[in-house]
């Protein structure tokens, strides 16, 4: 008897949309660590946050974003910079959290970028992808979580 992965068999947005859960969640956390001064614990979140991020976006640009891009150009362009941003703001946060630079607010508007962001995704792209491509072609990038 083949067993069934769920996720597997799950639609593109609901693979995705659960991820998003999952990156929420680390992100609540970390707060969470903020809050508290946790230095050890907030290193241990953004170990698991930094990778699961760009394994998502990278997901996203490689199996949805170019298909997008030819019935939605602008919104397609729109999610690619977006996702340039949320590198950048990686970086910057990575280095100032090295630094122990990062106050509380920092990591609570990167959040809330971040949920704006996934918002946006649920209502463009993957409600999209789902009708127009291959559940098997879109791969969600490995957790590092």
């Amino acid at each position: 008897m083949e067993s069934t992965n769920p996720l597997r068999s799950a639609t593109i947005r609901d693979r995705f949309v659960a991820d998003h859960r999952r990156i929420d969640a680390l992100l609540e956390r970390l707060i969470d660590a903020f809050g508290a001064n946790d230095s050890e614990e907030i290193g241990r979140l953004w170990s698991q946050l930094e990778p699961g991020l760009l394994g998502h976006l990278e997901a996203e640009e490689k199996h949805m974003l170019p298909a997008f891009a030819n019935v939605a150009p602008e919104e397609s362009a729109d999610l690619a910079r977006e996702h340039e941003h949320f590198r950048l703001r990686l970086s910057e946060l990575g280095a100032a959290l090295d630094l122990h630079l990062v106050r509380l607010d920092t990591a609570r508007a990167f959040a809330d970028e971040l949920r704006d962001h996934a918002r946006k995704e649920d209502g463009l792209l993957y409600r999209w992808a789902d009708t127009h491509l291959d559940p098997g072609g879109v791969p969600l990038a490995p957790s590092h979580g």
